[in-house]
């Protein structure tokens, strides 16, 4: 079955909490602490990021993470990139190599389906997954008919 990992999920959470952060910096632990997210993972997530150049990383007291560009700068497909390599739905899609290349029957279809995944996923930035989060947030709570 198709998923995120928990690093390109968890990276997602911690990068859409940041970009509501604006330019403020915030602390890995303060992210662990509201997000709930395991620490050494979000820790190793963070400077990941941060070593790719999508998060501006400060030590010390009054530093921590903050995003180094634009929410809407930022597809989905770049940051699962970084967390994950390129995408691969089979070995042999998109360059790889596979010992049943030759008699392979369905190497071009995988390599399109991953194309198409690719784009989707290059079409959505991290401006969309906040602003699904705050519609949603935002969103009227039905009324309880008694």
């Amino acid at each position: 079955m198709l998923r995120f990992t928990k690093r390109s999920e968890y990276g997602l959470i911690a990068l859409a909490y940041l970009g509501g952060q604006g330019d403020s910096y915030c602390s890995a632990r303060e992210i662990v602490d509201t997000l709930g997210l395991p620490r050494r993972l979000c820790a190793e997530i963070l400077k990941s990021l941060s070593t790719a150049g999508l998060v501006e990383a400060i030590r010390g007291p009054g530093g921590g993470y903050r995003l180094k560009r634009e929410p809407s700068g930022l597809s989905l497909s770049e940051v699962i990139t970084v967390l994950e390599g390129p995408l691969r739905m089979a070995n042999c899609a998109n360059g790889g190599e596979c010992e049943k290349e030759a008699a392979c029957l369905i190497a071009t279809g995988v390599n399109r389906v991953a194309d198409d995944i690719q784009g989707v996923l290059s079409s959505f930035t991290l401006a969309d997954l906040i602003a699904e989060a705050q519609a949603k947030i935002n969103a009227p709570t039905p009324a309880i008919q008694v």
